[in-house]
């Protein structure tokens, strides 16, 4: 366990890092699914429906890259000269963008959850369709 606010703040925003790398994957691997439903093209008027799929994952990945990047903003304010800040240093603002966005990870990853598992629904009502 971290020894002081800002290593403990420093954690979460690693944890967050790794998990939005990890989710970008996976929307590419859907991205990838949905355009196989496409070549396949058994399906009268598929094209629309793997489209508005592939917004609402490209709508999530939009999240995280805006999260990412503060993400990376608030990593710099933890730091000075390479070495994390002491906790008389984290103020009220630090403290209050930590909080945003640990809130704005959680909306998001409750967001992705949401479109993942419709991407699967489509997914797999795509394939009972081409039977």
């Amino acid at each position: 366990m971290p020894a002081t606010i800002a290593g403990y703040y420093l954690d979460e925003l690693v944890d967050w890092t790794r998990l939005i790398g990890f989710y970008n994957r996976e929307i590419i691997e859907f991205g990838n699914k949905l355009a196989e439903v496409i070549r396949r093209n058994t399906i009268p008027n598929i094209a629309a429906k793997v489209e508005a799929q592939q917004g609402r994952l490209n709508a999530v990945v939009a999240s995280f890259n805006r999260l990412h990047q503060n993400i990376q903003k608030q990593n710099k304010k933890l730091t000075f000269d390479h070495e994390l800040i002491d906790n008389r240093s984290i103020d009220e603002e630090t403290e209050k963008r930590q909080s945003e966005l640990r809130q704005k990870m959680e909306e998001a990853e409750k967001l992705y959850v949401d479109v993942k598992y419709a991407c699967y629904h489509f997914l797999s009502e795509s394939l009972k369709k081409q039977k």
